[in-house]
């Protein structure tokens, strides 16, 4: 296979876990392309968490475990056509991409945590139409991990064909979560917070207040927060709050943008901004009165703009009739008394002073 091409599917089939992981072990049928895959050769399959029988139903490999813990699981991979199937089995770290999401990274990265400590008894592996393949696997904490969490995943790549075009990669898998035991610090952090106000018209016509930030996981645990921004006017005379838009699961060091629009904001000046974590879980368990709130506060202001042109052209208004009002009062006192004369004084007689040398 040429280089540029496996540099092509590799990446194709990066960008595809984004959307495959998000749901667990979702199966893969189609690739959008050029070219829809062959009529003759349907392929669909999934990777699933499964016993030594075969899929037990999990829709995810969860584990706490101590440093230096060894755990033997299963997963299946499950041939949802109706050809045989042959897929290459590998394990990698996951993390969070650019938008969020939770992402596996591609072979070619070198893995560092779950990618290292899980190892497959079999890389590659032919599954009967509509049937199963088990594979086993063990899990190695090493006695140094850090405490908290670790992701990664479990995928299943096979080329398909298309009928245009030339075959393409495509992976599945399922999840690997994976928390090694000591102390955890549950903490968030809102960087950076940003807001705008959209006024209307009328002088106090209340408008609305949009707001945007990143949260971050500034902690050791995987967090599923709830998070409001709130709102306060200058001494308090008005407070109100908004709640941002729901987010996934954000993973140790991993980052997602949310949102929040809080309308009926009246046109009050200057507003200050701050984040709140209202509620916080991981692995189903409550952390509200625990988990850490960094925020910073974000002044924004809602000027008043209708009212404030109409006191401007009203100020100029007055200023102008005060000043047209003077005038007409001067030019009526002129009329009345006549032009003004000059002041009576008295006279002084000059004496030509005489020449020199000259006489009477």
């Amino acid at each position: 296979m040429p280089v540029l091409y496996r540099a092509l599917t590799r990446a194709v089939a990066g960008a595809l876990l984004l959307a495959l992981l998000a749901a667990g072990a979702t199966p893969v049928s189609a690739l959008p392309g050029d070219g829809d895959p062959a009529a003759d050769s349907p392929r669909a399959w999934a990777v699933v968490p499964a016993s030594a029988d075969g899929p037990d139903g999990r829709g995810r490999l969860d584990y706490a475990v101590e440093p230096g813990a060894r755990v033997e699981d299963h997963v299946a991979v499950r041939n949802l056509g109706e050809q045989p199937l042959t897929v290459d089995v590998y394990v990698q770290d996951a993390d969070h991409g650019p938008d969020g999401a939770f992402t596996v990274r591609t072979p070619q990265d070198t893995p560092t945590r779950v990618g290292v400590w899980l190892r497959l008894a079999e890389g590659r592996v032919t599954v009967p139409p509509r049937a199963s393949v088990v594979v086993p696997f063990v899990l190695d904490v090493p006695r140094d991990a850090e405490p908290g969490d670790h992701a990664g995943g479990v995928l299943a790549v096979s080329e398909v064909a298309q009928s245009q075009g030339p075959a393409v990669q495509i992976a599945t898998g399922t999840r690997v979560y994976v928390r090694v035991g000591g102390p955890v610090a549950p903490a968030l952090e809102a960087s950076p917070l940003r807001g705008a106000y959209a006024g209307r018209l009328g002088p106090l016509t209340p408008g609305r207040l949009e707001v945007e930030t990143t949260l971050v996981n500034s902690g050791n645990i995987r967090l599923d927060p709830t998070a409001v921004v709130r709102v306060r006017s200058l001494f308090g005379l008005w407070t109100g709050s908004v709640a941002l838009d729901d987010t996934d699961e954000i993973l140790p060091g991993g980052a997602t943008t949310t949102s929040g629009v809080l309308t009926g904001v009246p046109p009050l000046g200057p507003y200050w901004l701050t984040v709140e974590a209202t509620r916080a879980t991981s692995r189903g368990q409550d952390l509200s009165e625990t988990v850490t709130m960094t925020s910073p506060t974000v002044l924004v202001w809602a000027p008043p703009w209708t009212l404030l042109t109409a006191l401007a052209l009203l100020a100029l208004a007055v200023a102008v009739g005060w000043r047209n009002l003077r005038r007409r009062r001067r030019a009526r006192t002129v009329a009345l008394t006549g032009p003004a004369t000059p002041r009576p004084g008295r006279a002084r007689l000059l004496t030509p002073r005489r020449a020199p040398g000259t006489c009477r």
